[in-house]
């Protein structure tokens, strides 16, 4: 499993929101993480949509979590930017070999390990 570009921005982009318990303009978080303000607005748009950030105008704007820290998960994160992380295709989408395959018990062993790996780790592990 490889993680996108998108997922380790919002992730890395969630910490530094977690870090304080005030608002931050994208500018600011794309400046210390060295991300385009323009990508930026495309994660922070499915982080909103997903209820993980909330946004707030004027001039101490930007955006700041709408949940706890200790209750967001990296899969929470994970899911909101639509990251799939499986494994293999058979695991998600199926696969007419699937009865006869040998490996696909393996590759859905695998894929359960990693997604309790992302709901066991919180945002605020991550914080310290």
């Amino acid at each position: 499993m490889r993680t996108t570009k998108k997922t380790q921005y919002a992730l890395r982009a969630m910490i530094l929101l977690g870090k304080k318990e005030e608002s931050r303009p994208l500018s600011y978080i794309a400046k210390k993480e060295g991300i385009s303000v323009h990508y930026l607005e495309k994660i922070f748009s499915k982080l909103e949509e997903s209820g993980l950030v909330e946004s707030k105008r004027g001039t101490k704007g930007g955006y700041f979590l709408k949940k706890n820290s200790s209750n967001v998960t990296l899969e929470d994160i994970f899911n909101a930017v639509g990251e799939d992380v499986s494994v293999a295709d058979c695991v998600t989408s199926g696969c007419s070999r699937n009865k006869k395959c040998k490996a696909a018990k393996a590759w859905k062993k695998i894929d359960e390990k990693i997604k309790n790996a992302l709901s066991s780790i919180k945002l605020s592990d991550l914080l310290d």
